[in-house]
């Protein structure tokens, strides 16, 4: 049996506050790899500034290709229609059936998290890791942890003690929009296929 951690996101691009969360995820709860998920399209983002799902792919394989145990995976990528985290985790529990899931997720997904699609059934399915943004987030990330196990009896929600790292996919956009041409929080290998290929110009 193993634990698998699962990181998704649209990662556009992935950033170096994608990778300490896998990292502290691996090391805070002994997981045997991170599974790191890009989206195609995602149901509750906008979609204006994505890029092609082929270059986010490239990115994070770039990205993670120091980390051994961070393993990228087209799951979501080669299914039809809108990213769902439920579908997601149902396919994995179907391929690994006697394996223990590790759900990643950022604050502000905790806290809309009860608007997800089936999100009782995400709980059965997975353990749930939360980054805090930074200590004011934890009162109430505990609050909101504590409601949802008081939903559903099997849920399992952690709060990970995690570094405050002020990164976000947003602002290195339109860093390189506004011709910075070494934004912050970005892997020298993603920012090199940015460059050559003029992505967020």
């Amino acid at each position: 049996m193993s634990r698998i951690g699962i990181m998704g996101g649209t990662f556009n691009p992935i950033h170096q506050g994608h990778l300490m969360l896998a990292q502290k995820a691996y090391e805070q709860f002994g997981l045997d790899k991170v599974l790191v998920i890009p989206n195609k399209l995602p149901a509750y983002k906008d979609r204006d500034e994505l890029l092609d799902s082929k270059q986010r792919s490239r990115m994070v394989q770039l990205a993670i290709a120091d980390y051994p145990y961070m393993e990228f995976s087209d799951l979501e990528l080669t299914r039809s229609g809108p990213t769902y985290t439920i579908d997601t985790l149902q396919s994995l529990k179907q391929k690994y059936p006697e394996d223990d899931f590790y759900f990643i997720l950022g604050g502000d997904s905790l806290a809309d998290f009860h608007k997800w699609r089936a999100y009782k059934e995400i709980l059965t399915l997975a353990v749930i890791l939360c980054a805090r943004r930074n200590d004011a987030d934890v009162p109430e990330l505990e609050q909101i942890k504590l409601r949802l196990e008081a939903e559903v009896a099997e849920a399992q929600i952690y709060i990970m003690d995690t570094p405050m790292m002020n990164i976000s996919s947003t602002e290195i956009r339109e860093q390189l929009q506004a011709g910075e041409k070494v934004p912050q929080g970005i892997p020298e290998a993603v920012l090199a296929f940015i460059q050559e290929y003029d992505l967020y110009q």
